[in-house]
């Protein structure tokens, strides 16, 4: 565990590397058992709170993930020092820009090696937002600062009006608070493109940026009759990378193009910290007439 002022660090690189280390040489039907025992088992109030649907303790791709990263150990350790080198500065930058003051109870961040499913996320840990970042789907330094204060803006928001107890899959929301992550991102690390915020560095991303703004009207008439909507269904084609059926062809992830759209109307009226303190009830409000006056404007 490693802790400042401002972050509690939990490093659960070297247990995963342990659990490689135990399955070399052994037979694959003996992994599961030991990615159990030696890894999961090892932290279970970390494990408890991302196991809800079974994806970890049950992952039908375990042996495929194990094997491509058998190899990799020394790069993995490598990824989880990079990262937490940028957590302080990070935590601290997000923390300036929503004026949050830790008052001795710092961010929990825990790095993990996870499934190839994501890179960085915030999800509850003892009943509130953590930030969890996955070493296995990092990259360059430079691209990861943007993803920490990407994903930090989002549990610091928390700290500040609760959002985890908003609706997991409101439309709305969803906008204000990628919105308001995407914008702290672009406030906290200036200099870089629409597409590196919203994709986090990621190269080749300009053509899906340059068809969301092709679409642009399209893109907010579908987002706009479907702003109250708080089921997967309806959030998926806008904030998910998964196939949809109410997608159709938009581009995935459009959602997080309209909600910096949107909190950049928002945030030349208004400072970043009072934002992130706005109720739900104020905030889907404000998204409504905000959307509007895009729509109007396309």
């Amino acid at each position: 565990m490693l802790s400042t002022d401002l972050v509690r660090v939990r490093d659960l690189v070297p247990d995963f590397l342990a659990c490689l280390r135990a399955c070399d040489g052994v037979p694959a039907e003996r992994w599961p058992a030991l990615w159990r025992s030696r890894y999961l088992d090892r932290h279970p109030g970390v494990f408890a709170a991302l196991d809800e649907a079974g994806e970890w303790s049950r992952p039908d791709d375990l042996g495929d993930v194990l094997v491509r990263l058998r190899d990799e150990g020394a790069d993995l350790a490598a990824r989880s020092a990079a990262v937490r080198a940028l957590l302080p500065d990070g935590i601290r930058a997000v923390a300036g820009a929503l004026d949050w003051t830790a008052d001795g109870d710092p961010v929990d961040c825990v790095v993990l090696v996870g499934l190839h499913r994501a890179n960085g996320w915030a999800d509850r840990l003892d009943g509130r937002f953590a930030l969890f970042l996955a070493v296995e789907q990092l990259g360059p330094p430079g691209d990861d600062r943007l993803l920490v204060l990407h994903e930090a803006a989002h549990v610091l928001h928390d700290r500040l009006a609760a959002i985890r107890d908003w609706p997991p899959h409101g439309v709305a929301n969803a906008l204000f608070t990628e919105g308001l992550a995407t914008q702290v991102s672009a406030e906290t690390a200036p200099g870089r493109t629409d597409e590196e915020y919203l994709w986090f560095g990621r190269p080749g991303f300009r053509t899906w940026l340059d068809t969301c703004r092709r679409r642009w009207p399209e893109i907010l008439d579908r987002i706009g009759a479907d702003l109250d909507a708080t089921d997967v269904e309806h959030h998926a084609p806008y904030f998910l990378m998964r196939d949809s059926p109410l997608a159709g062809d938009l581009p995935k992830r459009c959602g997080y193009l309209v909600g910096l759209a949107v909190l950049r109307r928002l945030r030349a009226e208004h400072p970043l910290a009072d934002l992130a303190r706005w109720p739900l009830d104020r905030v889907v409000d404000e998204v409504r007439r905000t959307l509007r006056a895009l729509r109007a404007a396309a």
